[in-house]
């Protein structure tokens, strides 16, 4: 009499094929990455609504949406090409490394981004905090060697970074085809490393990306001059990597099956990454807590059927001693833009405002634009050659007929002298005009006032300075408003005098 065995009953076949799908490489990099996006929609859903609503207000930002669409043909590129790395994986480094970097997100996202308020929609810090979590979650979630491979495409897509961006759009005269050839530079770098099987290739697709992306940028330069800033970042940005991309695509395969990945997906280096998942949904939760600043500024005013196409209108009881134009402006605020700065001169002396009743000075810069939303990109102080300066809080002023103005004290540790300074942004159905009063403690005719210069290294210096020294660096603490009712009383003045053409009382 044999004795029997008891054996296990086999799984279903439905259960082995569940299995093998869970152990598919494609369903796991797909997996990887979903919770990586969903993550990065949770932690910078008020960043991704702000960029947004840059884009629809005409501001230069709007090229950020075109880096994730150019990194993604530039990866494609790089996933069909086989793997040359070691099959060496040490998933301590992974952990460290990717660690470091989900902290210095939330540095760069919690801290600098509450530093640099003022120049908040200049660096966009939200932004690059959010291309470093995203770098470092997928350190975490699939190893430094696999993300080393993308090396390039980690390269292209930091362009979100958009300082880099403002400077050359500065350098290249500021226009519509300047932010074109900007963007459209950056989707033939994407361009080159999808296509790069080899080096020849890959300069043969970048230079074809840029003629393309040229062609097109040309034609609407000619045919639609008009076209919204957010059209010439795009359009022939996209169009170039798309339209070379493909061609190139299906110039190699001809004859073959036009198959989107013509290779086996090796499987997941890293496979054990339950454990960096807590961390990484913890980083996000704490970044979703980060409220974006709100900018210190008193809102634009509107006022239908204002004429920002002469110099502005004297307040009664004063004069216009000196008119200067500033072209350069248009490298700052588009080429449509002017700067104008008077020299109005009080016709009498008042000795609440010098004490031997001389006729005061006050300097009045004036800058128009047709892309309202570039005075939230730079603020006053970029006009001026201002690189050691201390300001104050601002402080709120009621100008009348709905204008609110904001006063700040300037203490200029290199003149030597404290200016005040008040300001205020107002527009009509199309464009926007930002005004700025200033007056200098020192009341003789030959005092110094700043310079309207464009200089952007003074602005860099500040950047810098602030960076390493704190706001306190750059911050009056204790403010004296000594030309409080001077500026007040000639601001409101000099609004009532800009509206008599409408028909309004001054």
């Amino acid at each position: 009499m044999t004795a029997s065995t008891a054996t296990e009953p086999e799984p279903p076949v439905e259960v082995h094929r569940f299995l093998a799908y869970l152990e598919n490489p494609t369903f796991r990099v797909a997996l990887r990455w979903t919770l990586i996006g969903v993550l990065v929609l949770i932690a910078f859903r008020d960043s991704l609504a702000s960029l947004a609503a840059t884009t629809v207000a005409g501001g230069l930002n709007g090229y950020v949406w075109t880096i994730p669409i150019a990194a993604v043909f530039a990866a494609q590129g790089v996933a069909r090409r086989p793997r040359t790395e070691l099959p060496i994986h040490d998933r301590q480094t992974d952990v460290i490394v990717g660690t470091m970097g989900l902290v210095f997100a939330l540095l760069l996202h919690g801290v600098l981004l509450q530093r640099y308020v003022i120049y908040f929609n200049l660096l966009r810090l939200d932004l690059l905090a959010m291309w470093v979590f995203v770098l470092s979650s997928a350190i975490l979630l699939f190893g430094l060697r696999p993300v080393i491979r993308f090396v390039w495409v980690w390269a292209i897509s930091l362009m979100m970074f958009t300082l880099p961006f403002h400077i050359l759009m500065i350098l290249l005269g500021g226009t519509s085809v300047a932010a074109g050839v900007i963007t459209l530079g950056v989707a033939g770098g994407a361009t080159g490393v999808a296509v790069n099987r080899t080096y020849r290739r890959g300069w043969i697709g970048m230079t074809l990306a840029w003629v393309v992306g040229l062609c097109v940028l040309a034609i609407m330069a000619v045919f639609f001059p008009d076209a919204p800033l957010f059209a010439y970042q795009a359009i022939p940005s996209l169009v170039a990597t798309v339209v070379v991309s493909l061609a190139m695509f299906l110039s190699a395969r001809r004859g073959a099956p036009k198959r989107f990945l013509d290779r086996k997906i090796e499987p997941v280096a890293a496979k054990q990454v339950l454990e960096a998942v807590p961390v990484v949904v913890a980083v996000a939760v704490l970044l979703a807590l980060v409220r974006l600043p709100d900018l210190p500024i008193a809102p634009p005013a509107r006022i239908d059927g204002l004429s920002f196409s002469r110099p502005l209108n004297p307040p009664a009881g004063w004069h216009v001693v000196d008119t200067e134009d500033y072209p350069w402006v248009k490298r700052l605020h588009g080429s449509n833009a002017n700067l104008t700065r008077q020299r109005m001169i009080a016709d009498i002396g008042n000795p609440l405002w010098d004490k031997q009743s001389r006729p005061r000075t006050i300097m009045v810069d004036a800058v128009v634009t047709d892309r309202p939303f570039s005075f939230n990109v730079y603020p006053a102080k970029v006009l001026y050659d201002v690189g050691a300066v201390r300001l104050s809080e601002p402080r709120l002023v009621d100008l009348g007929s709905g204008v609110s103005g904001d006063l700040v004290s300037v203490v200029d540790d290199r003149l030597l002298v404290t200016w005040t300074m008040l300001q205020w942004t107002w527009r009509n159905e199309t464009r926007a005009q930002r005004v700025l009063l200033i007056a200098v403690d020192n009341h003789e005719d030959n005092a110094p006032f700043p310079q309207p210069s464009g200089a952007l290294l003074p602005t860099l210096s500040t950047l810098f300075t602030v960076l390493f020294r704190g706001n306190s660096a750059v911050d009056d603490r204790n403010p004296s408003f000594k030309d409080l009712d001077l500026l007040t009383t000639f601001g409101r003045g000099l609004v009532a005098a800009q509206l008599v053409p409408l028909g309004r009382p001054a």
